[in-house]
């Protein structure tokens, strides 16, 4: 049984997000390589490079030879659901059920305007006298790209959730989504940053009837290096 009557909040975060990804994907494209003589003059002018980098065309800069030729992030963060409810997970209906939410995210790729994480997670719920305890991995798309500089972020993503404890005749394998906003900032200290984030975070169980949704807010630390 699926909820059909999303809260307020769930529908303002939704369209916030559609809006601003919109946005940031109306943008123009990089403007095409110098051609020409201002092309030539930029090859000729290059400086010598260290080993394991090579040159960038436009910029003239060293770039290190990485699988996206930048920076690494990795994001930790622990934080709480603030609202939840469940849907026949059990015998009943049940609300703030959501307990402690632990999570790592790492930059994987960039695509376009956007960067690709993934994301894993471990979340703590309570109910019927009962500690469920999942493990989740889920693929997450953010924009704009964290090289803009821009505080904030936007961000969704789906995965699979993978129970540790759960109750009796329950499903112990989910299908999660999320559908996040947050703000953050890089080099605070040194190269660690930090970022708060505020994230609906759902799951349906695969081999039974049970869903369950969430509201989580989360702080945490980011590493770039």
């Amino acid at each position: 049984m699926i909820n059909k009557n999303p809260t307020p909040f769930f529908k303002i975060l939704f369209k916030l997000t559609f809006i601003g990804l919109v946005f940031f994907l109306s943008f123009p494209v990089e403007a095409q390589n110098p051609v020409g003589r201002k092309a030539a003059e930029k090859f000729f002018q290059r400086s010598p490079q260290k080993e394991g980098e090579y040159q960038s065309f436009e910029t003239n800069e060293p770039i290190v030879n990485s699988p996206r030729g930048g920076e690494q992030i990795l994001m930790l963060n622990l934080g709480s659901y603030v609202g939840s409810k469940s849907y026949l997970w059990g015998e009943s209906t049940q609300e703030n059920i959501g307990r402690a939410n632990y999570g790592l995210t790492y930059l994987l790729d960039q695509w376009k305007k956007m960067d690709q994480f993934i994301r894993i997670e471990f979340s703590e719920f309570r109910l019927y006298d009962h500690s469920p305890r999942k493990l989740t991995f889920l693929p997450l798309m953010t924009f704009p790209r964290a090289d803009s500089s821009f505080p904030l972020y936007f961000g969704f993503g789906a995965g699979v959730g993978v129970f540790f404890e759960q109750l009796s005749g329950e499903s112990e394998l989910s299908i999660d989504y999320q559908l996040v906003a947050g703000v953050r900032y890089f080099n605070v200290f040194e190269t660690t940053g930090v970022f708060a984030e505020i994230a609906m975070k759902n799951h349906v169980f695969v081999f039974s009837n049970g869903q369950f949704n969430g509201t989580a807010l989360n702080i945490g630390a980011l590493f770039k290096f």
